[in-house]
């Protein structure tokens, strides 16, 4: 092994100092490899992954673990999936993709709180961020964190609930893929409701399994049957008392209002939805341009590493094609890296 490192990657007399990872044919090779991993890093996020049912559901898991991550990151609470702010952001972006708009307000008049109507969710506090044209997650979440108003929607501890949804569609006559980011905090009478269903299903649940129980005894014993109790909410003690002020942002900013109720109630320990982290290989397929860039670094660096060793551990014995071979891979690795960059940020928008 490390005579074939040897041959490969430094200068010695047995290669004549002219390591095989800089020669012409491992040169075309990389060059092919390059040439290969761009058109298929293109094809995938301008033709296949939009396209994919697949690829919509792993973005928006990612987009949410990566949400968590910077919540975290300033020991904010999780915030939980909620189905029906799903519905909301899959709602609102296929308004978009329909109509080929992309504001938080529809041209119809329509603002973003008209989705969480629509979805039935009953919102205490309630924000939105949107973007368009990405097809990286990791492109999508920094951009929001560089943006105020992103930001201060991810980063608020006013949410607990999270719902994101990809669509594709057209905007400006070209197809583009539209994100939809909805945050939540339901109000303190839908939160009481849905916990006082929940019990009243448990104790349901429970009843039916001690009366088929006690059937079962009646046959050796006689257990006098209790009759089965009933539980309803009280609600007499809560009063909600909502001012809504949905503010009409502009594109660049994320959409936020906050809608107080009489209580402070914290619901952040609550998870109307079970949150798993997306495994290490779908967060590599939501995020192409990341991944492309990670591999073309590893090469990039490893080229100028052989390069280094080649130029200055026989400085007196040199081969000027060997040189050249690595300065224009290097310089067409950083070239393409470049252009993946600068296509991400005339494309995406938020």
């Amino acid at each position: 092994m490390f005579e074939w490192v040897k041959r490969h990657f430094i200068p010695t007399r047995e290669n004549g100092y002219q390591p095989h990872f800089l020669r012409l044919r491992a040169a075309l090779g990389i060059f092919l490899l390059v040439v290969v991993l761009e058109g298929t890093y293109l094809l995938a996020t301008t033709i296949i992954l939009p396209r994919s049912a697949q690829f919509a559901a792993i973005f928006a898991a990612v987009l949410i673990d990566q949400t968590n991550e910077q919540r975290h990151s300033v020991s904010l609470s999780t915030l939980h999936v909620n189905a029906k702010l799903e519905t909301a952001a899959r709602m609102k972006a296929q308004d978009m993709a329909a109509k080929g708009y992309f504001a938080h307000n529809a041209p119809d008049g329509k603002n973003p709180w008209y989705w969480f109507d629509q979805a039935g969710y009953d919102y205490a506090a309630a924000g939105e961020n949107l973007a368009v044209n990405f097809t990286d997650s990791k492109d999508v979440t920094e951009a929001w964190m560089r943006s105020p108003g992103h930001r201060a929607n991810i980063m608020s501890g006013n949410y607990t609930e999270i719902g994101i949804a990809t669509v594709e569609g057209t905007y400006k006559g070209k197809p583009a893929i539209f994100v939809v980011q909805e945050f939540g905090r339901p109000s303190i009478i839908a939160r009481q409701l849905e916990q006082a269903s929940s019990t009243v299903a448990s104790l349901s649940t429970m009843i039916s399994g001690n009366r088929a129980e006690s059937v079962k005894t009646v046959q050796k014993t006689p257990v006098p049957i209790v009759a089965r109790p009933t539980m309803a909410p009280s609600m007499s003690s809560v009063v909600a008392t909502i001012s809504a002020a949905p503010t009409s942002t502009p594109v660049v900013a994320g959409a936020d209002t906050t809608k107080l109720d009489t209580g402070d109630t914290d619901f952040s320990s609550t998870a109307p939805q079970e949150v798993v982290r997306p495994s290490a290989a779908a967060q590599l397929l939501a995020s192409p341009r990341n991944m492309t860039t990670t591999i073309y670094l590893i090469l990039g660096a490893i080229l100028s590493l052989v390069l280094g060793l080649a130029f200055f551990i026989k400085i007196r014995v040199q081969h000027p094609h060997i040189l050249a071979n690595g300065i224009l891979l290097i310089a067409i690795i950083c070239s393409v890296t470049m252009l993946n960059v600068v296509l991400t940020a005339t494309k995406g928008a938020i």
